[in-house]
């Protein structure tokens, strides 16, 4: 639900709750609708937020090709002492 529906529907909800004198119509008491509707408009506000942030909670984690080269031992040293930089 976008948000100016969810607030639409509260904004309703509000009015069918405070505005009206008599909050009856044909045995449905419009009063009880209009809690219904608010709390209805809430819930489609706060539904997206908590959902989208659900994303955020968990990590991913991706290895690029420089963690693999860097996890490789050193090369052994060459028989006058000195690291071979070349690789295999």
């Amino acid at each position: 639900m976008p948000i100016a529906a969810a607030v639409a529907v509260i904004v309703v909800g509000a009015i069918l709750t405070f505005a009206l004198a008599d909050g009856t119509v044909g045995g449905l008491d419009l009063r009880i609708v209009g809690v219904i509707l608010m709390l209805g408009g809430a819930l489609g506000l706060l539904l997206p937020l908590l959902l989208r942030t659900g994303s955020r909670w968990s990590e991913s984690t991706a290895r690029s090709r420089q963690d693999v080269i860097d996890a490789r031992p050193p090369a052994a040293p060459d028989h006058d002492g000195s690291q071979d930089d070349r690789r295999p």
